[in-house]
């Protein structure tokens, strides 16, 4: 408030006053001048302050009026609802947002009270509201409004108490879109790309609900088998084709009992809720058998089957996470179990575990301890009965554990990677007892010795077995690799070593011929010198004709491709006179020599002017 008019009507009293005294020459009466000049002062002074007061006082009025009509204007364009309610909770004001927002009119909010927005069951909720808002005189809260039509909607609202008066403001926000988008990032983040299945986040999070509810849950671990070839011999884009149609498959027998989920690569799991043994028994069967049928993938047949491991959260671990593995570990061992099969985590594989977390411990010890020891299983030319060679069998030898089997042990290498020490200790073992051989003055002869496809990874086996050929002076037409058929599933990683390793001199032969997948074309391509046919065709040799007609067309395929072929596993005279029959010119097996230590094999076979079987 400004001084206008107190200073205006100050100074035109004191102009009369001066002009008047002025004209009636009052000198001698000063102090009468100056007591009625400064009464002049106060009148106009105080006439002034009031003039001013109400000059301001308009002024104001007129801003608050337009201030409040701005205030109005932008309580209707906001694109939020907000009504205000009197004590008996009827609106007394509602803005344009919140008539959208409920789809009534103005005129009907404000003959409605709040309740009247929302239903039974999100009032009460609503009314737990007002304790806190009479004490702290603000809420804030989401619900479920009910609009005009009956259709609902969420809502995010604050309660807000005006001071001095037992009005609240009510303002409410549409968060539709919002929990649309939550919802669907959510999605995202709980679904696989790929195959649109529930992903791990997902299964965690209803493993968790389950528990919750104290809901007795299991868990299948899928797991196909040999995807990897698939992908690569046919491309990643069958590989991922293929997941696509295996998730198909398996949710068409997803019911209320069992949900499917995709954890990533070719790894699935059925979560199955109050499911008792037989029940969980019969959906592994019913799984087994869905891949029974072959994939039609962009015109080709793709077949493929699966290893299960199944697990029960009430019985065999306390935390969902160990539940995850012990499926795994189960799977894994229905893997090894040969695969197109499901096992249960039991107290038997249990214990099964305990042995092999005590032989990993005993191997990584093995080697600096002097356990391993060779023995040598001799090769025959089944036509003339000489001698051609030796396998090199590796044995172990632990103080507590006693003789462990090679079946036992090698699986529990390959797993956590020690089988390239033990398979690198091999081959400088095997070639130093061949200088040994030498130094004595006894004949060399070939000797095999089996490569993990771990030593083939970090890409150093070459230059390894070069240096101990180097080492030992042996050389290499006097050394033979022995690998898998799985090894090929690595083409691109295993096939230059292989071919690097032939160029040395060094011989390639493939064992267990036949168990595995691979094609002619494979076979044709690979640099190898040998096959070896697998002992579970020479074991049927004799009484299975099919069993027969294979071997002979593995061993026309090997001399069409001008291989060595060797037969593995020979224990009777009647599987040695039907391989010769069938062309056959070498072979190993019991029959013919079992493994045998240093000592033995120098007297029974070095030693001898001639060996025979």
């Amino acid at each position: 408030m400004k001084y206008t008019w107190r200073i205006t009507l100050t100074l035109v009293l004191l102009v009369v006053n001066f002009i008047i005294f002025s004209q009636l020459n009052l000198e001698k009466y000063i102090i009468q001048v100056i007591v009625v000049n400064l009464a002049n002062v106060c009148i106009g002074w105080i006439i002034g302050f009031q003039l001013d007061k109400y000059i301001h006082s308009r002024k104001e009025f007129g801003l608050t009026q337009k201030t409040l009509l701005d205030y109005a204007f932008a309580l209707e364009s906001v694109p939020i609802g907000i009504g205000i309610t009197n004590d008996k909770g009827q609106f007394e004001y509602v803005n344009k947002s919140h008539q959208n927002l409920y789809g009534y009119s103005a005129e009907e909010l404000l003959n409605m009270t709040w309740r009247q927005c929302y239903s039974r069951d999100n009032l009460r909720k609503l009314e737990t509201s007002i304790p806190p808002l009479l004490k702290d005189g603000k809420w804030k809260g989401e619900t479920i409004g009910i609009r005009k039509d009956g259709s609902t909607f969420p809502q995010e609202i604050h309660l807000s108490i005006i001071e001095g008066t037992n009005k609240v403001i009510c303002v409410v926000r549409d968060i539709s879109e919002q929990q649309q988008y939550l919802a669907n990032i959510k999605y995202v983040a709980e679904h696989d790309v790929l195959t649109n299945l529930p992903n791990r986040r997902k299964l965690l999070v209803d493993l968790s609900e389950n528990k919750k509810g104290s809901v007795d849950t299991s868990i299948l671990y899928i797991d196909l088998d040999r995807f990897k070839m698939v992908n690569d011999t046919l491309g990643h884009k069958y590989g991922d084709e293929l997941l696509v149609m295996v998730a198909k498959r398996l949710l068409s027998i997803q019911n209320e009992y069992g949900r499917v989920y995709h954890l990533g690569g070719d790894e699935f799991i059925v979560l199955i809720q109050n499911g008792h043994h037989d029940y969980i028994e019969n959906m592994a069967i019913e799984l087994i058998s869905l891949f029974k049928e072959p994939y039609l993938i962009f015109g080709k047949n793709v077949m493929i089957t699966a290893s299960i491991g199944i697990c029960r959260y009430s019985e065999d671990t306390t935390n969902y996470d160990e539940l995850i593995k012990l499926a795994d570990t189960a799977m894994l061992h229905a893997k090894m179990d040969g695969k197109n099969t499901y096992k249960f985590f039991d107290n038997e594989l249990k214990i099964r575990l305990e042995r092999e977390s005590i032989i990993e411990h005993a191997l990584r010890k093995a080697i600096a301890n002097h356990e391993f020891f060779i023995h040598y299983q001799p090769k025959w030319n089944l036509v003339d009965s000489s001698l051609v060679g030796f396998e090199a069998l590796i044995r172990w030898k632990n103080p507590s554990l006693g003789m462990v089997s090679p079946a036992e042990f090698i699986p529990i290498a390959e797993d956590t990677g020690l089988i390239t020490d033990i398979g690198n200790w091999i081959i400088d073992h095997v070639l130093c007892q061949m200088s040994k051989w030498r130094s004595k003055g006894l004949p060399l002869v070939k000797v095999s010795v089996n490569v993990s496809q771990r030593q083939f990874k970090d890409n150093k086996l070459v230059s390894y077995i070069e240096k101990c050929l180097g080492d030992h002076r042996i050389d290499a037409e006097l050394l033979e690799i022995e690998i898998t058929e799985s090894l090929i599933a690595d083409f691109n990683l295993i096939i230059p070593q292989l071919h690097a390793l032939r160029d040395r001199g060094v011989g390639i032969s493939i064992d267990d011929f036949g168990t595995g997948y691979s094609s002619l074309n494979f076979i044709n391509d690979l640099p190898i010198d040998t096959l070896k046919i697998d002992q579970s065709f020479i074991r049927g040799l004799v009484d299975n004709e099919k069993n027969s007609l294979l071997v002979k067309a593995i061993i026309d395929i090997g001399n069409t491709l001008n291989l060595t072929i060797v037969a593995e596993g020979i224990e009777t005279e009647e599987q040695l006179t039907k391989l010769v029959e069938l062309n056959c010119t070498l072979g190993q097996g019991y029959l013919l020599g079992k493994p045998l230590g240093v000592l033995e094999v120098e007297s029974s076979y070095l030693n001898r002017a001639s060996s025979s079987f």
